[in-house]
C-alpha cells in the first residue's frame, strides 16, 4: 500500500487537497486497483481473502460500470499514478506502467488484435493524452509524451513526443554531450 501513498502524494502535488482529493472518482479508481492488486497478486492471509474478494468484486464492478475505469488488478503499475479525469480508461492485465505516469481519460493500454500477444510496457514519467490507444507488445521509454487521439503500435524512445494515427515521433529528447568529452573537445566540436 506504499504505492497508494505515492499516488496520493502525486495528487496533492497537482493541487488536489481535502474534500476535493477524497471525493475524486479517479482517486477511488486507483484505490480500488491498488486493493485488487494487493489481493490478487500479493496474496494476503488466507482467512481474509474470501471476504476481501467479495468486497473487491463489487468495488471493481462499480468502478467499471459507473466510472468506466477498468484498471485490471493483474496489471503492474508503479507508484505516483495520476489519472486526471475518470471515464474510459482501460488497462490490460499484462500491461506494465512505470512510476509517476499521467493518464488522461478515454485511454486504452491493451493487447493487439490480429493475434499478436503482449501488452505495452511504459517507462517512468510517461504522459498519455486524451483518447490515446497503445496496443501490442511495445515499449514506451521514460519521459515520453503521447498526444491526444494517438494510436501507438510501435516502440517509442525515451523523451520522445508522439502524435497522429498511426503515431509518429514529432520530437525527440535533446541529446546531451558525452561526459567523456573534455572542455577543449567541446569547443573544437563547435
Amino acid at each position: 500500500m506504499s504505492k497508494f501513498s505515492e499516488d496520493i502524494a502525486r495528487y496533492r502535488s497537482m493541487g488536489h487537497s481535502g474534500k476535493q482529493l477524497w471525493f475524486s472518482p479517479a482517486v477511488w479508481a486507483v484505490a480500488i486497483y491498488r486493493f485488487g492488486h494487493w489481493l490478487y497478486v500479493e496474496n494476503p492471509p488466507y482467512l481474509l481473502r474470501i471476504p476481501y474478494k467479495i468486497i473487491h468484486l463489487f468495488a471493481y464492478m462499480f468502478s467499471e460500470v459507473v466510472m468506466e475505469m477498468c484498471l485490471d488488478p493483474q496489471a503492474t503499475i508503479g507508484g505516483g499514478l495520476y489519472i486526471a479525469h475518470i471515464g474510459g480508461v482501460h488497462i490490460n492485465p499484462q500491461a506494465i506502467i512505470g512510476s509517476n505516469c499521467d493518464i488522461a481519460h478515454r485511454v486504452t493500454i491493451g493487447a493487439s488484435a490480429m493475434g499478436r500477444g503482449g501488452a505495452p510496457v511504459l517507462g517512468d514519467r510517461v504522459y498519455i493524452g486524451t483518447g490515446a490507444t497503445l496496443v501490442g507488445k511495445i515499449k514506451v521509454g521514460s519521459g515520453a509524451k503521447i498526444a491526444a487521439n494517438t494510436l501507438v503500435m510501435s516502440n517509442i524512445p525515451e523523451g520522445a513526443t508522439v502524435m497522429g494515427v498511426p503515431g509518429r515521433i514529432i520530437m525527440r529528447a535533446p541529446v546531451s554531450p558525452s561526459p567523456e568529452l573534455s572542455a577543449a573537445e567541446m569547443t573544437d566540436a563547435e
